[in-house]
C-alpha cells in the first residue's frame, strides 16, 4: 500500500509542475505500466484501486484541479498503455475499466496482453511520433521480484524518451538472500546486466560487516550505469507487515524530476529509508567500513532533517569553495550537481546556501554579477554564488 500512496502523490505533483507555467495550455504526457494486473484488488474488506486506476484518477483530478481559477482552460493530452503477461489480469482490467467508463483501445487508453519487453519499443516508437521533441512520459514498471525488468531496455527508454521518467521496483532482500554462482542463479539475474565476477564480488560483500548496506551501494552504483540515468532516488520502502524491503527506484535524465520524487519521499516520513546519512555523505561508504558501529538509519522525518541540515552547513562550504575555485557557479549549477548525493530538496540547498551567506562564508550575486542584499529569503536558480577571496575573521568560517 505504500508504494500505491506514493505513486498517487507523485503523479499528483507531477501534473501540478506541469501546471505551474500559466502561458501554456496543453500538454502532452503518455503514462505506460508494464505490470499493470487487474486495475483492481482486495486489501482486507476494501477493494483498492491498482495502478491503472490511480494513474487515470489523477488524470482526471489534475484537469478539474488545475483549470481551476484559469482564464485559459488547460488540456493534458495523455495517452495511457496498460500491459501485463497474464490474460486474465488484462480481461479483468478491461471489465474494471468499462465498468467506470473508460474506453478502452478507443485510442486514449490500449490494454497490451503481452510480456512489457515484447511491446516496450514499439511503445517508445509510438510515443516518439506524438511527442517527437520532448517524449514526456512515466513507465511504472512494479515487478514482482528482482529480475523481470532487463536494465538495458530501462537505458533505451531513457536515451529515446529524453524526458521520460521510470520508476521501479526491486525486491532487493530477495537479490541478497539469494545470492549465489550457482548457473540458475546467474540466469536469474542476466536482465540485470552483472558479470559473473560482479556476482562473485556482490557474495563476497554479503557476509562481511555491514554487507547488506554495502551491497546496497554497489547495486546503486550498476543500476545507474546499466540504465543510463542521469538522476535517481535510490531509497527504500520497508513494508509494515513484513521485514523484507523493497526498493522503490525514480530514474531520469532531469534533476527537477528527482527534486519532485524526494518531495515526495519527505511527505511520506518514515515510509522510506537508506543506510547512511542525509548529507554529502548519504550514499557514501564512510558509514559502512568494518568497525564503523551501528549503521545510521535515515527515515525522512524531522529529526532526520534537522540532522541533515546541520552536517550539510558544516560540509557545504568546502564542496562549493571546490566547485567555485575558477569563478562563481549558478545557483542552478549548484543544485544540478549535489542532486545525487544527498537526501536535500532544492529547497533545503537553497536554505543552507541563504544561511552561510548570512554567516559571509559566500557571496549571492545577481545574474549580472551583483551583490544581492544579505537579507533576501529566496534564491533564484539564476543567482551567483560566489567565494570571498579573503575573510575578515577566517577563525570563525566552517571551513576549518
Amino acid at each position: 500500500m505504500a508504494k500505491l500512496a506514493v505513486l498517487r502523490r507523485y503523479i499528483r505533483a507531477y501534473f501540478d509542475r506541469l501546471g505551474t507555467n500559466p502561458a501554456r495550455d496543453q500538454f502532452r504526457l503518455d503514462l505506460v505500466d508494464g505490470f499493470a494486473g487487474g486495475g483492481i484488488f482486495q486489501n482486507g474488506r476494501d477493494v483498492v484501486p491498482g495502478t491503472p486506476l490511480i494513474m487515470l484518477e489523477e488524470y482526471k483530478a489534475a484537469e478539474s484541479r488545475l483549470n481551476h481559477g484559469r482564464n485559459k482552460p488547460l488540456h493534458f493530452d495523455c495517452k495511457f498503455h496498460f500491459v501485463d503477461v497474464n490474460r486474465e489480469h488484462t480481461d479483468y482490467l478491461r471489465r474494471v475499466l468499462a465498468d467506470r467508463g473508460y474506453r478502452v483501445d478507443g485510442g486514449e487508453i490500449v490494454v497490451h496482453t503481452s510480456p512489457f519487453e515484447d511491446v516496450a519499443d514499439d511503445i517508445v516508437t509510438e510515443i516518439r511520433q506524438r511527442q517527437p521533441q520532448a517524449g514526456r512520459s512515466i513507465f511504472l514498471l512494479d515487478q514482482t521480484g528482482f529480475s523481470q525488468v532487463e536494465l538495458a531496455l530501462v537505458a533505451r527508454i531513457l536515451e529515446r524518451l529524453p524526458a521520460a521518467e521510470v520508476i521501479m521496483t526491486f525486491a532487493a532482500d530477495a537479490l541478497l538472500n539469494h545470492l549465489s554462482e550457482s548457473p540458475a542463479m546467474i540466469k536469474a539475474v542476466a536482465p540485470l546486466g552483472l558479470t559473473d565476477l560482479q556476482i562473485a564480488d556482490l557474495i563476497q560483500l554479503q557476509g562481511g560487516d555491514g554487507g547488506r548496506a554495502l551491497v546496497q551501494r554497489v547495486m546503486r552504483q550498476h543500476f545507474r550505469s546499466a540504465t543510463k540515468a542521469t538522476f535517481d532516488t535510490p531509497f527504500f520502502i520497508r513494508p509494515k507487515r513484513s521485514h523484507r524491503a523493497l526498493w522503490f527506484l525514480h530514474l531520469s535524465r532531469h534533476p527537477t524530476a528527482r527534486d519532485v520524487m524526494i518531495q515526495c519521499h519527505w511527505d511520506s516520513s518514515n515510509t522510506f529509508e537508506h543506510y547512511g546519512t542525509g548529507d554529502f555523505d548519504m550514499l557514501g561508504w564512510n558509514a559502512l567500513v568494518p568497525g564503523s558501529g551501528t549503521l545510521p538509519l535515515f527515515h525522512f522525518g524531522e529529526l532526520d532533517a534537522e540532522q541533515m541540515q546541520e552536517q550539510l552547513l558544516n560540509s557545504m562550504p568546502g564542496e562549493i569553495r571546490a566547485l567555485a575555485s575558477a569563478g562563481p557557479i549558478t545557483v542552478d549549477t549548484m543544485r544540478h550537481m549535489f542532486a545525487n548525493r544527498t537526501a536535500a530538496r532544492f529547497s533545503d540547498l537553497d536554505t543552507v546556501i541563504l544561511k552561510l551567506s548570512y554567516e559571509k562564508e559566500f557571496d549571492i550575486l545577481n545574474s549580472e554579477g551583483k551583490k544581492r542584499s544579505r537579507r533576501l529569503t529566496r534564491l533564484r536558480p539564476t543567482d551567483l554564488i560566489s567565494v570571498p577571496e579573503l575573510r575578515l575573521f577566517p577563525e570563525f568560517s566552517r571551513l576549518q
